[in-house]
């Protein structure tokens, strides 16, 4: 114990320093020192990131989140991406091909009857129209023709991109191309004729009109 004023040693309990006669009145500073065990802890405690505790009354209402859409990406795992997967996932747009956009091309064939066949491939027509060895078609059109007018398989017709043409099979009494503002004419069996839709076929005693 030491006088604050001059320094000087006081014994225990002293009230005045003996030296210079001030009064030892005022408290004596004593240094706090903290164990190294719990000084460890907290500089820990410091270094964690701060834990957040939601009440119920600030947790997310899942009525009032808003949904995230994102497009799926070819090569990519969103997972990846997002510390939590979209809510959901749409696939981007796919456009057609050109296979099946010529499958979308459509002509009407209608009979003289009234009947009509929607076309969309290569196809056969007559009596009982029917394929050679090794010949495929999507569509067989039966005529009813009781003179006979109409070979069994008089004619052949397909679809080439948007355009429609038709072929005579050799059949008996030929077929006429009649098309709108064209001098009408023989189809020569074998060849392929590209017809509008408006064109009329005659054939035999029968007839029919493409649109």
């Amino acid at each position: 114990m030491v006088c604050e004023v001059c320094q000087s040693a006081l014994p225990e309990g002293a009230l005045f320093c003996g030296e210079c006669g001030s009064s030892v009145s005022r408290t004596q500073a004593i240094p706090v020192v903290t164990p190294e065990a719990e000084v460890q802890p907290s500089v820990e405690q410091a270094a964690q990131p701060a834990e957040h505790t939601f009440t119920p009354a600030q947790e997310k209402d899942p009525e009032t989140t808003s949904t995230v859409i994102v497009e799926q990406i070819d090569g990519v795992n969103l997972s990846e991406l997002f510390e939590a997967p979209p809510v959901r996932v749409v696939e981007p747009p796919r456009f057609a091909t050109e296979n099946e956009l010529t499958s979308m091309v459509s002509f009407t064939i209608t009979l003289g009857s009234g009947e009509s066949v929607d076309i969309t491939r290569s196809g056969l027509l007559g009596r009982m129209p029917t394929p050679a060895e090794g010949e495929e078609f999507e569509h067989l059109i039966v005529v009813s023709d009781p003179g006979r007018s109409v070979s069994k398989t008089h004619l052949e017709f397909g679809v080439d991109g948007n355009d429609l043409w038709i072929a005579d099979r050799n059949s008996g009494n030929g077929t006429i191309v009649r098309e709108p503002g064209v001098v009408p004419r023989r189809a020569q069996p074998g060849t392929h004729y590209t017809v509008v839709r408006g064109t009329r076929l005659d054939f035999g005693d029968l007839h029919l009109t493409i649109s």
